[in-house]
C-alpha cells in the first residue's frame, strides 16, 4: 500500500472568481511539482479555472497537457453516480475509484480539486455530501492524493445549516479562506470550526 496523503482540505468560495483563483493556485502548485492533475468541476468553473491557471504559466489547455490534466465534468458524473434520480453510493464509490486510478501515472502524485459535493450541497443535500467526502477519505487509504474541496459559502448562510457545515467540515484535515471570501471567511470563523 501507497503512503496516504495528509490534504483533504475545504473552502468555502463566495465567487467565481475566489474560487478559480484558490484553485489555480492549488492546481499550478501541483503542476510545478510534476503532479497529474484531476479536475472534478462544472465545466463553466473549469473554463474560468483554466483560464487562471493559464495566466499562472501553466499550459493546461495544450495538447502536451492532455496526459496530465484530467478533467471531468461534475454535473455529467452526478447523474452517472444516481439511478432513478436518487444517489448510489455504490456507484459513486466505483465510478470514483475508476477516475482516481486513471488520473493516477507512475511516478507522479495526483492532485485533485473536487466540486461535485457542491452540487449535492446546492441541492440541500448536505448528508449525502458528507457520504462523498467519506468515499473521498476512503480512496485516500489506497491512492495517494491531496485533494481541494469547494462549496459556496452561501449554501451554509442560514444558521439551520451550522450543524452540516460543521459534518462537512470536520471530514477535512483542514478549512481554508480567501481574503476576498467574507462570507466563507465569517462562517470558517466560527470556534465550532476552529
Amino acid at each position: 500500500m501507497r503512503e496516504v496523503a495528509a490534504d483533504h482540505v475545504v473552502q468555502l468560495f463566495d465567487a467565481p472568481r475566489s474560487l478559480a483563483d484558490t484553485v489555480s493556485r492549488y492546481l499550478a502548485e501541483g503542476w510545478v511539482r510534476g503532479e497529474q492533475l484531476l479536475v472534478i468541476a462544472r465545466p463553466r468553473n473549469w473554463e474560468l479555472i483554466a483560464d487562471y491557471l493559464e495566466r499562472r504559466d501553466c499550459p493546461v489547455r495544450s495538447t502536451a497537457a492532455h496526459e496530465r490534466v484530467h478533467v471531468i465534468d461534475a454535473v455529467q458524473l452526478l447523474r452517472r453516480i444516481r439511478r432513478r434520480g436518487a444517489f448510489d453510493r455504490e456507484r459513486a464509490q466505483q465510478l470514483l475509484t475508476a477516475i482516481v486510478a486513471d488520473a493516477l501515472a507512475p511516478g507522479r502524485p495526483l492532485c485533485v480539486y473536487g466540486e461535485l459535493v457542491e452540487l449535492l450541497a446546492e441541492e440541500g443535500s448536505f448528508d449525502t455530501a458528507g457520504v462523498v467526502e467519506d468515499l473521498w477519505n476512503d480512496l485516500r487509504a489506497s491512492f495517494t492524493f491531496r485533494l481541494l474541496c469547494g462549496y459556496l459559502a452561501a449554501h451554509f448562510a442560514d444558521p439551520r445549516t451550522a450543524t452540516a457545515l460543521r459534518r462537512i467540515c470536520d471530514k477535512h484535515t483542514a478549512v481554508q479562506t480567501h481574503s476576498a471570501d467574507s462570507l466563507g471567511s465569517w462562517l470558517s470563523s466560527f470556534p465550532v470550526l476552529s
